[in-house]
């Protein structure tokens, strides 16, 4: 009976610790509840400032995962001058590229939500608390993105438009509508759904990644309607340097019609592609892009009849300019 004390009272002692007013500590981390992903590569510039936009939430349970991605500059010196114990950082010992980043990063993360920052954007203060509080009271949401706003050298009109999930998956027919650095995902449901980035999407893996939570997962997406995070443009910008953009671009449209494919004949995909070229980055005929809203909302609406107003919500948006970039 002596020996089975002593062991539980050591076993005890291992667990808890009091500190010196005698107030009984568990002596085991607490798991975080969410875990916020930044891959990085040569952003000396500007990681500072990214980092200190999530090290400064009002939220705060959280860890940060950053992987590094085989820089030459002074990104690593930066990061690893900071002495908060949220920060986890991985370095490449050779470039990856940012989707092979984003799927081991899927893979680390122990919290119950991922949130992505990347490491040239700052997320506004209360960014994460309402985000996790917004996932916490609607269960049926796969992914959350945020409205944005842009700055910078290259500054132009952000492209998300819609917060609505309806419109969000309308959309993605026509182009990628959520803001990657401004998401915030449920781990549970990629992983029953087994989704992760797609490491041979070099380009465009954020919108392959919500075409799989969507139309595989069958997923819920929508967008807060708050400006949270603050995007950035500027030259050096994956999606500003000519032969990425050309690459994404590519990659993009190959995501759009394995989309389209899922609805459309390959005869109808050729069509459909003639009447929104250009849409909605480039010049483009509104005509021929209604007809192609037409086209589609049609056959969405044999899922649910709401598509009919969807499509002629974006035809009106279209007569109003909303589509001008």
């Amino acid at each position: 009976m002596k020996k089975l004390l002593s062991f539980l009272m050591s076993t005890c002692n291992n667990i808890f610790l009091k500190n010196p007013k005698g107030a009984v500590i568990d002596n085991y981390k607490k798991k975080p509840i969410l875990s916020v992903v930044m891959s990085t590569y040569n952003r000396s510039a500007f990681i500072k400032n990214a980092i200190d936009s999530i090290l400064n939430q009002s939220f705060d349970d959280f860890e940060f995962l950053i992987i590094d991605d085989a820089s030459t500059d002074d990104t690593v010196k930066i990061i690893k001058e900071y002495n908060d114990t949220r920060i986890k950082l991985f370095v490449n010992k050779e470039h990856k590229g940012c989707t092979y980043n984003y799927c081991k990063l899927q893979n680390y993360s122990i919290g119950k939500y991922i949130c992505h920052i990347d490491d040239d954007d700052i997320s506004r203060i209360t960014r994460l608390k309402e985000q996790f509080d917004f996932m916490e009271a609607n269960l049926n949401i796969a992914i959350a993105g945020t409205l944005i706003e842009t700055f910078g050298e290259n500054k132009r009109k952000s492209w998300v438009l819609y917060t609505d999930y309806h419109k969000i998956k309308f959309s993605m027919f026509f182009f990628n509508p959520i803001c990657h650095s401004s998401i915030i995902y449920r781990k549970d449901f990629v992983e029953k759904h087994s989704i992760n980035y797609d490491i041979k999407k070099i380009y465009a893996q954020d919108y392959a990644f919500y075409k799989d939570v969507i139309f595989n997962g069958n997923g819920k997406v929508v967008c807060l309607p708050k400006v949270l995070v603050d995007y950035r443009m500027h030259k050096n910008r994956i999606t500003d340097i000519e032969h990425c953009q050309i690459l994404q671009i590519e990659n993009a449209q190959n995501i759009k019609e394995e989309i389209l494919s899922k609805i459309l004949t390959p005869d109808e995909v050729l069509y459909f592609e003639q009447l929104v070229n250009g849409f909605p980055f480039n010049e483009y005929d509104a005509i021929n892009v209604k007809k192609a809203i037409d086209l589609l909302s049609e056959k969405l609406s044999t899922q649910d009849p709401v598509y009919r107003e969807v499509g002629e919500e974006m035809k009106r948006d279209i007569d109003n300019g909303v589509f001008v970039f």
